[in-house]
């Protein structure tokens, strides 16, 4: 019987053998028009199994808040994974407009509970 050590290890084994043979597959599929290359080198800070994207292509996707039809462009994608680091199983989920709502509506929440925190304590706590 093995130890679960041995049996984590088997099972990182595998995990990596799959993802080399998905990606020697994918390698010899061909790239769709208005595909962007991925930079492998710019996604070498996500820590996953699974092999990373060969190109991105416009993703459709409706917003959470208002319920309108947008598109995540390929050069959005490029942005967001390779330049600003973002996790690579994340996806866009908000339109601009919403985002934007989204980024004040927490900065006012934020304004309020510093402000709260300073009649509390009399001035700001350090950080």
């Amino acid at each position: 019987m093995k130890s679960n050590k041995q049996r984590r290890q088997e099972i990182k084994q595998h995990r990596v053998q799959r993802a080399k043979k998905q990606a020697q597959n994918a390698a010899h599929t061909a790239i769709p028009k208005n595909a962007l290359k991925a930079n492998h080198a710019a996604l070498s800070h996500n820590t996953t199994y699974s092999p990373f994207p060969l190109y991105y292509i416009d993703k459709p996707f409706t917003c959470k808040d208002c319920g309108k039809a947008e598109v995540w462009t390929a050069a959005q994608q490029q942005w967001w994974y390779e330049q600003a680091k973002g996790c690579i199983d994340s996806t866009a989920v908000r339109c601009r407009a919403c985002r934007t709502q989204e980024r004040a509506r927490k900065a006012a929440a934020r304004e309020q509970h510093l402000a709260g925190l300073a009649r509390k304590y009399g001035s700001l706590p350090r950080q």
